[in-house]
């Protein structure tokens, strides 16, 4: 039984998905009243660049488990890295593309609240909107700054 409702929730994930949303973030927020709407405003809203703030409002309530083979089954690796290439204009940056630990995709994307850009424990990448930045380590920043 539990097979069938998480077969059924990624047909829908299926369903919903849109070339934008293979790129980036899947179809946009919906409001209780059917309205596509912002992260934040509604009640049950999320943080902007959270999983559930991207993805449609209660697309995700069934899921039990966020691991990579759920997200890549609808957001395909070789899309996800091409649309990533050259990152905020840095030349040779994309941060799926990790040279370090690449990790889960919870380990940047939240599921219900701020997501956090990793790489910036050691790099000073810009942030896509919502998100927040890791703490820096001790060790030293290797800047991704153009210039």
């Amino acid at each position: 039984m539990k097979s069938k409702k998480l077969l059924a929730t990624l047909l829908v994930v299926l369903a919903l998905a849109t070339p934008a949303g293979l790129l980036g973030g899947c179809a946009p927020q919906q409001s209780s009243n059917g309205e596509a709407g912002k992260a934040g405003s509604t009640s049950d809203s999320y943080p902007a660049g959270s999983l559930k703030a991207v993805h449609v409002t209660g697309q995700l309530n069934e899921v039990k488990e966020y691991n990579n083979k759920l997200c890549l089954s609808c957001h395909k690796r070789d899309e996800i890295n091409a649309a990533n290439e050259d990152y905020q204009g840095i030349k040779g940056f994309n941060p799926h593309k990790a040279h370090l630990e690449a990790g889960d995709c919870t380990t940047c994307h939240s599921v219900d609240s701020t997501s956090t850009l990793t790489c910036n424990s050691c790099h000073d990448a810009p942030l896509p909107e919502g998100w927040q930045s890791a703490e820096q380590g001790s060790g030293p920043i290797h800047s991704l700054k153009q210039g």
